[in-house]
Parts: structure tokens; C-alpha cells; sequence
């Protein structure tokens, strides 16, 4: 067999050929049709059945173009772009060299950094699908910084298996768990939650999910989280059928072999199990978790103590004797007996909330013949909660752990709504665990950045939507970008980021 090489307006395409004796005569037959020629020294094709491949004649095989090939294939009637969308990469790409989140990104191995970079750079700054991030990057300043990218679809889920491989998955975090510091290593408060991914595509790790009596198709998404920093540490993923609380042990298993000494774990009510209750006292963990509404020791305790909490409770105060976030809130201490375990549990009283609770309730009953003694008994756990822990902790402390749960929530809603993490647009459990990936790099950045941001009139959505406004023009041998206007430097100020005049082009962009 031999390859054959036609052009047809210029372009070459390969055949797969092989002579036929008939008689006197030898007569060429087509084997198979390989495509257009991308690089005919390293055999790589492109067809519409095989996407972009390559093809070994001496072994007669098929398999995967190399990581760092990118075709050099100009569009037809396609030119560059002289003027880019400039600010918010610049302003992300200035981030991730201030938090030194460098060594991390380079921990992950993947043989096109420059593909890796700007589609971390799209996940972080775009929530389109990855359809459309080769459009993004032509006339993005991501172009001239990673002028080697290649986000065709084809090649971003070839990328994306390529890292969501376990021993890529254990690179990136080693490195990561090295940058968010010793205290995770030496014990720090994690905050453990999870979340659903809807997905109707037929995939291995879709089920029917029924979580809080929501009846849909998920994926179910864990995420370890850090007390205080907000900062995700650790995640995996199970299936959607598979209730939280038989997760607990795997999760906390996992940590502590990725070299993770968690000390205190602040647990949704879904965690609440003896078994797992039981595998944080093996390990030596100190937990606190919201009890379910319908345990037993709920429905005494709350029979027994809230009646007269207001005047047996502890008025939540600050250190300065204020009340605590400026909120009426009483709670009491009570030591149980919980499937054998000595607990402490906190039944508390939100008067605030208990206020909302009970307008919500009249209003939905508005109208309606009631039963007096249902209503009275309806309206008397508003504003309730009761909380379960393995040692004694002032009220304050319990109220500032109670209420930082909601924490990882806000994780989740950045990893959602700003770091690409629905919907998605996977078939594959190896595509899907670098999805996953992307996404949790992504979210640490974006976290990193709402801290910073917190003290300041800024947002998420406005940061990004002004940054984006900055462009830049690009020259044969620079880029200079526009002089940034007020509300640009006021970001670039509060991020510490310092605006530059021009940027020398290191390589030609690729057309």
C-alpha cells in the first residue's frame, strides 16, 4: 500500500492506494480516503469521520494527532484581526501571576499549553458553550498571548479526556493543595456540600436523582470547600442515584490521602447519618450539621426546649457585646445521646427570620377555613434550627460556623453561573473529568477574585463586562491597548494590577 496525494485548488488530500495485478496489467485501488493533508512528515489527516488524526502506513493504524499539533490552515478569505477584546484577559492573566497560581497551571500536563491557557481563559471569562470558543479567541488579546491554541470542538474534548486522566487529575492537585498553604495540610475547617448537574444526554453517570423530593436526571457534584477563604480544596463526582449521605466516608477518605488534615467539617443536613457520623469520629474529625427536621431527637428536643428558649436561651452577642450580624437570635445547649455518640445539640430561634417565616405563612393561608390548633402549632418553629456538634461552642461560634455554610453554596453559584460548569455538553466520563477540572481551576480563580472584590462596589458580572470594554490594536510587532477610562483603573488599582502602554508580539498569531 502507498498514499496518494491529489490537489485540488491548492490543497492537498490523501488517499489510501494499493496495486491490483490483473493479468499484465497493474491497477491502483482505493483503500480508504484519509482527507485533507494537514502534515504529510508526521502523517496527520483531517476528515469529517475522523476529525483531525493520524495515520502510520508502516503499522497500518489510526490514532490521535499529538497534543501539540496545531494545523496551519488559514480560512478561506480569512485575515487577522486588527483590533481585539483586551481588558478582561489581560486583567486574569495578570491575576493568576499575582495569586502564583503560575507553577499550578503548569502542573498539569498537557503537551499545547497555550490550548490549555485560553480555554481556561474562555471558562473563566465566557459562558457559552465550547462551541464557540475558537470564534472567541480570533478576536480575543488570547490569540496574540497563546497564538499556538487550537479550540476547534474536536480538539478541546481530546484536550479535556487528555487532562480528566486520574494521574493528571492527582498533578494538578498536589500542586494546588501545595499553593493554598500548610494549614490544609496541617488541619484547617473544611465545609463539605454538593450539588446537582442536570444532564439529559445519555451518559454513564446520569441517574434519577431525588434530592429534597426534586425528582431529575444528575450527575451529583461534591465539593470540599475552606473555611474562611471560600476557596475549593478537593472535588469528586458520583452518580446522581447516589444519596449524600453514603458519600461522606469516600470524600473524607480522599482527603486524607491526598495529604488533607481537615480537624473541624461543617456538613449539609444531608450528611447527617449514623455511619457517617461514625467514620468523622474514626478519623478524629470534629463536626458541626444542621439536624433534619425529621429525626427523632429533633421532634423531642424541640417539643422539650422551645418553648421557653427565649428565656432559657443565650442571647447571640459579639465580642464587643453587640447583637450578633445586628440580629435577635437566642440559642441553647444541650448534651445528647445520638446513636451512641455524645453530642452537643444547639436549638436556636431566629426572631428575624422568624418574622419573615410567619408573614410567608399567614399570606399562604389568607382566605382559607384554617384549624386553630394546626395554625398555632404551623406558626411555633418558625425562625427554628438546631444544630448538631461534637464538642461545646460558644453561641456566637456556633452561629458564625452555622451561618458560613452557606459558604459553599456561593461556590457552587460561581462555579455555575460564572466558571462554565453547566450546562453540559459531555458524553464521555473522561471528557466529563476534564470539564470538571477546567471548572474547578476556574472557580478557585473567580473565588480568589470575589474575596478581593468584597470590600469594594464590584462585582463578578461588573468586572467583566467593563474589563471587556478595553480593546487593543494589533501591529505587526505589538499590541498597544487603549488608554484605560476611570472605572478601568479603579479595577486595575483595587486588584493591584498595574495597566501597560504596549506588549512586544513574541510570535506571529496564527491566521
Amino acid at each position: 500500500m502507498h498514499i496518494a496525494i491529489n490537489h485540488k485548488s491548492g490543497i492537498p488530500y490523501a488517499s489510501l492506494m494499493n496495486s491490483v495485478r490483473e493479468g499484465s496489467r497493474v491497477r491502483k485501488v482505493t483503500v480508504a480516503y484519509l482527507g485533507r493533508v494537514l502534515d504529510e512528515k508526521l502523517g496527520i489527516y483531517q476528515s469529517r469521520e475522523r476529525g483531525v488524526f493520524s495515520y502510520d502506513l508502516a503499522t497500518n493504524t489510526y490514532g490521535a494527532a499529538p497534543e501539540s499539533f496545531v494545523p496551519n490552515v488559514r480560512r478561506k478569505n480569512g485575515r487577522e484581526e486588527l483590533l481585539v477584546d483586551y481588558g478582561d484577559v489581560y486583567l486574569f492573566e495578570s491575576l493568576i501571576k499575582n495569586y502564583g497560581l503560575q507553577p499550578v497551571l503548569e502542573a498539569v500536563p498537557y503537551g499545547n499549553p497555550d490550548s490549555f491557557r485560553a480555554l481556561l481563559l474562555y471558562y473563566m471569562l465566557h459562558r457559552e458553550s465550547n462551541a464557540h470558543a475558537e470564534c472567541w479567541w480570533s478576536g480575543s488579546y488570547a490569540r496574540i498571548l497563546y497564538p499556538n491554541a487550537n479550540l476547534s470542538s474536536q480538539r478541546i474534548s481530546d484536550m479535556l479526556e487528555a487532562i480528566g486522566r486520574e494521574d493528571n487529575m492527582r498533578a494538578f492537585f498536589n500542586a494546588y493543595l501545595e499553593w493554598i498553604g500548610a494549614d490544609v495540610r496541617e488541619g484547617s475547617n473544611i465545609l463539605i456540600d454538593s450539588t446537582g448537574l442536570p444532564n439529559g444526554i445519555r451518559f454513564p453517570l446520569t441517574a434519577v436523582s431525588n434530592h429534597n423530593g426534586e425528582i431529575s436526571e444528575e450527575v451529583r457534584l461534591i465539593y470540599v470547600s475552606q473555611q474562611g477563604t471560600r476557596l475549593p480544596i478537593y472535588m469528586r463526582y458520583v452518580p446522581g442515584n447516589v444519596v449524600d449521605t453514603t458519600t461522606l466516608t469516600t470524600t473524607i477518605k480522599e482527603l486524607k490521602a491526598m495529604g488533607v488534615n481537615t480537624k473541624f467539617a461543617i456538613l449539609d443536613a444531608g450528611y447527617v447519618t449514623k455511619e457517617g457520623m461514625a467514620s468523622l469520629s474514626e478519623e478524629k474529625i470534629s463536626f458541626l450539621t444542621r439536624c433534619p427536621t425529621n429525626r427523632r431527637i429533633y421532634k423531642q428536643l424541640i417539643e422539650k426546649e422551645l418553648p421557653d428558649l427565649d428565656q432559657t436561651g443565650s442571647l447571640a452577642l459579639d465580642e464587643e457585646g453587640r447583637l450578633f450580624n445586628g440580629r435577635e437570635v437566642y440559642v441553647k445547649c444541650v448534651e445528647v445521646d445520638y446513636n451512641g455518640m455524645k453530642l452537643y445539640a444547639y436549638i436556636g430561634r431566629d426572631k428575624a427570620m422568624q418574622e419573615e417565616e410567619r408573614k410567608k405563612f399567614v399570606r399562604r393561608h389568607v382566605g382559607e377555613r384554617i384549624n386553630e390548633a394546626d395554625f398555632r402549632s404551623g406558626l411555633s418553629e418558625h425562625g427554628v434550627f438546631m444544630l448538631l456538634a461534637t464538642r461545646r461552642i460558644q453561641a456566637t461560634q456556633i452561629l458564625s460556623h452555622y451561618y458560613v455554610r452557606q459558604d459553599v453554596e456561593q461556590v457552587f453559584d460561581i462555579a455555575k453561573n460564572y466558571a462554565s460548569l453547566l450546562p453540559l455538553n459531555v458524553e464521555k466520563e473522561e471528557t466529563f473529568r476534564g470539564h470538571l477540572l477546567m471548572t474547578f481551576i476556574a472557580t478557585a480563580i473567580l473565588q480568589k477574585l470575589q474575596n478581593d472584590l468584597r470590600p469594594s462596589q464590584f462585582s463578578i458580572d461588573r468586572v467583566l463586562m467593563r474589563m471587556r470594554t478595553q480593546k487593543a490594536k494589533v501591529f505587526e510587532n505589538v499590541v498597544i491597548p487603549a488608554e484605560p477610562v476611570r472605572e478601568h483603573n479603579e479595577i486595575y488599582k483595587l486588584l493591584e494590577v498595574k495597566p501597560v502602554k504596549e506588549h512586544a508580539r513574541k510570535d506571529a498569531a496564527r491566521m
